[in-house]
């Protein structure tokens, strides 16, 4: 049915009427299986399923990285499910992280908008993680900085200020969090950097060291692998020092990475609270179901 896919795949008998679908059509669609009645007064696609379902059968919605997620921005580590849910709703499924705020207005019925999205992720996620979900929104201009800033001008300071430390450039989550460390070590990162014969680089470092960071489906597409072994060839024949390292490398052996890293380039002192900022990756303040 195309009024409940325009509607992200779940939606109320109002909003289907609004939407210009009649009584008939929606018992015929339930009966030929086109469409599910979840309960009364709420239809799904039959394709809606993990997460998303998950939330609509608790009565209430995905949020914060879990939102994020679904808006192909970075989710940090966490995923345990994050759900905003009205003080009626459903008892949701284990390993939930409950929200409470009430959220703007928003047609789907499965996740919060956009903006409360941010705010959420704001709030809820560790400091790394938040920057990293701006910076991805950044690079997707799905929001500006402007726009970031309005979006959380109502939010704690504490919140707002991780607005400060977003920037655009990083095409994915682990490609922020890799800036983020440098940066709080002292490190002078530039992102998406051109070098002619070979493109785009994922950063320079202090200048001096290119650094590329192959996502978790490195290796699962040849031509890649042999594009990538190209520019690394192209460096090596600049004389350019170079450096290729994967998101899960990024992920669980941070220490060695920034060892290897620091090997390569001068050592710079690291910024004020960049220890304590590292200390405790993924952490949520939300409070568990």
């Amino acid at each position: 049915m195309n009024q409940l896919r325009a509607l992200g795949g779940a939606a109320t008998t109002h909003q289907l009427r609004m939407a210009g679908a009649t009584p008939p059509e929606l018992r015929d669609a339930v009966r030929e299986g086109v469409i599910r009645r979840l309960r009364p007064g709420v239809y799904v696609s039959p394709l809606l399923g993990g997460a998303a379902l998950d939330a609509v059968l608790a009565g209430g919605r995905l949020s914060c990285v879990t939102a994020s997620e679904s808006y192909g921005l970075w989710a940090g580590t966490d995923r345990r499910t994050h759900l905003l849910l009205p003080p009626n709703g459903h008892a949701p499924p284990a390993e939930v992280v409950r929200h409470w705020r009430r959220c703007e207005r928003h047609d789907e019925l499965w996740r919060v908008s956009l903006a409360d999205c941010l705010r959420s992720v704001a709030r809820c996620a560790d400091h790394e993680t938040a920057v990293a979900v701006f910076d991805t929104a950044l690079t997707a201009g799905v929001v500006t900085r402007s726009g970031l800033h309005d979006i959380l001008e109502d939010q704690p300071r504490a919140a707002r200020s991780r607005a400060e430390f977003a920037r655009a450039g990083s095409d994915s989550g682990v490609e922020s969090l890799v800036r983020q460390r440098l940066e709080h070590a002292g490190r002078h990162v530039e992102q998406q950097v051109h070098v002619p014969g070979v493109g785009r680089v994922d950063m320079r470092v202090d200048g001096e060291l290119y650094l590329e960071i192959d996502g978790f489906a490195f290796h699962s597409d040849r031509n890649a692998f042999e594009r990538d072994r190209r520019r690394d060839a192209v460096l090596e024949a600049r004389g350019d020092r170079r450096l290729r390292i994967t998101a899960s490398q990024v992920l669980r052996e941070w220490a060695a990475v920034a060892s290897v890293i620091d090997a390569a380039l001068p050592i710079r002192p690291p910024s004020a609270n960049s220890q304590q900022r590292r200390d405790h990756p993924g952490r949520s303040r939300c409070s568990p179901y």
